[in-house]
């Protein structure tokens, strides 16, 4: 009934809320470079469900 690109992404509405212009930029104009932090972001995103990853932490 209905196809993916009929449903609003989690993420656009927060970019929406926090800065128009920069939900314009991300979803509109598809205009994104990836830098350390959002890698960073990314890959612990990506390890946090896998049982096997060794996440670093301070001692």
């Amino acid at each position: 009934m209905y196809s993916d690109d009929d449903f609003l992404l989690l993420s656009g509405i927060q970019h929406f809320a926090f800065c128009r212009r920069q939900w314009a930029l991300v979803h509109i104009e598809q205009q994104w470079e990836e830098n350390l932090l959002t890698f960073g972001g990314r890959d612990l995103h990506e390890r946090v469900d896998d049982p096997f990853s060794a996440l670093e932490t301070e001692d």
